[in-house]
């Protein structure tokens, strides 16, 4: 009889450690494959979430720009990471030379691109004129881009407000598109596309793009393109230049504007046209403030014959 007492509480404690293996492995194999299962099908929506990030684009030792989030998710699957309440600067020769702050930020990782969602960017210089800026543009719904009257008497800044703006590692260059307003002291120019460095040092406006130099009487450009150099103050008109200051017009391949001279000087096929007249020369110099042209090289001129009876 004791043999069998003994017996069953074998038994009993037998079953009683087969519960206790059971409860203790099996529930933690069906745990961890379940958290298997779901980490695979999230591989292919959000990976990673991170707060408080910092992300940077860095080539053969060299620095483009840096990144940091409030907020940051990332997908493996498309490479591209979303940064939100974004703060960066963009580099250039290892030094920053332009802030922005962004509601929103995207990184293509695989392309090497920033797309970010209505930045406002600014250097140092123009750090102090940001709320006068913003109050400035309040009204205007286009991309905005203010460069230095001078750029290096004026002792102004750069400042930007656009609806999207990209870089690409590819050429290094900012790119803005959809309805551009650009101004430089006298001269403000519009455009579908403006390409830019990150020091906003040269700028192109593209895209049916139109300047006009503001003085007493307006002088309008429209040309295929242009490129404001701020360094040397100067804009430069490309393809089929037109430009007309009161009743005068005038045609060329080229066209300068130098702020310090207050010159327009325009080269190649120039034509100047006033009522049915024109004439034509190698280099036409046009003076903004004196509202005076010369000709210069071969000239030829052409008058209607009903103007000279």
């Amino acid at each position: 009889m004791e043999f069998l007492k003994r017996l069953g509480f074998s038994a009993f404690v037998l079953f009683i450690l087969f519960l206790f293996v059971w409860a203790l492995y099996l529930p933690k194999e069906e745990i961890a494959t379940t958290i298997s299962r779901t980490l695979e099908q999230q591989r292919d929506r959000l990976d990673l979430f991170f707060q408080g990030v910092t992300f940077q684009e860095s080539s053969n030792g060299v620095k483009y720009w840096e990144i940091k989030a409030k907020s940051s998710s990332l997908n493996n699957t498309t490479g591209l990471a979303t940064l939100e309440e974004a703060t960066g600067y963009f580099y250039e020769s290892g030094r920053p030379a332009l802030k922005f702050i962004s509601p929103r930020a995207f990184w293509q990782m695989d392309q090497k691109e920033i797309y970010l969602e209505n930045p406002l960017g600014y250097d140092v210089k123009s750090e102090g004129s940001i709320r006068k800026f913003l109050a400035e543009i309040k009204d205007k719904d286009v991309s905005v881009f203010s460069l230095p009257a001078r750029y290096r008497t004026s002792g102004e800044g750069t400042l930007f407000k656009a609806k999207r703006l990209s870089w690409r590692m590819t050429n290094k260059k900012l790119l803005c598109e959809g309805g551009i307003w650009l101004n430089k002291g006298e001269i403000t120019g519009t455009g579908d596309t403006l390409q830019a460095d990150v020091g906003l040092k040269k700028v192109l406006l593209l895209g049916h793009p139109r300047v006009v130099i503001m003085n007493e009487y307006p002088t309008q450009i429209v040309a295929d393109e242009f490129e404001v150099d701020s360094p040397s103050d100067t804009l430069l008109a490309r393809g089929r230049v037109e430009m007309q200051s009161g009743q005068i017009k005038v045609s060329a391949n080229k066209a300068v504007y130098d702020q310090r001279a207050q010159t327009v000087t325009l080269t190649g096929n120039t034509r100047i046209y006033r009522q049915g007249s024109w004439l034509s020369g190698k280099t036409i110099v046009f003076s903004v403030k004196e509202k005076t042209f010369k000709v210069q090289g071969q000239t030829r001129v052409v008058i209607p014959e009903e103007e000279i009876k």
